[in-house]
């Protein structure tokens, strides 16, 4: 596949990184790496991606769900909930924002390989 440019919104640095880590190995770039929902609505202007990884709990006021929401109001970019917290409630919420999907964590290289699979029709050439 074609490399594609992924911002990661994650609270843990740990967590970010090594996602980060394992995007660079199989050829992708990060845009950006942040932990909160206002730094991820200024990263996403200031550096579009092709994808969003976005976990559900972030620091600051908003969460992933409330951040997906603002992001998808203006862009078509695909939004992918990152998370170990999926209550039916909560899938209910993020589904509002039509995500592109969920991936539990810890992530793998297997489910981001699984998921750049399905990316390819919606990802640019």
């Amino acid at each position: 596949m074609t490399s594609a440019r992924v911002m990661i919104v994650e609270d843990e640095a740990i967590t970010a990184m090594a996602t980060g880590a394992m995007l660079k190995r199989m050829g992708h770039k990060v845009t950006a790496s942040v932990g909160s929902g206002a730094a991820a609505l200024e990263a996403f202007r200031r550096f579009p991606p092709d994808l969003v990884l976005m976990d559900i709990r972030l620091d600051g006021d908003m969460d992933g769900i409330e951040t997906a929401r603002a992001i998808r109001a203006d862009s078509d970019v695909p939004v992918v909930f990152v998370t170990a917290y999926v209550d039916a409630q909560t899938r209910r919420r993020a589904a509002e924002t039509s995500p592109f999907g969920f991936v539990p964590k810890p992530l793998d290289e297997y489910e981001l390989d699984a998921l750049f699979s399905r990316l390819r029709a919606v990802l640019p050439s």
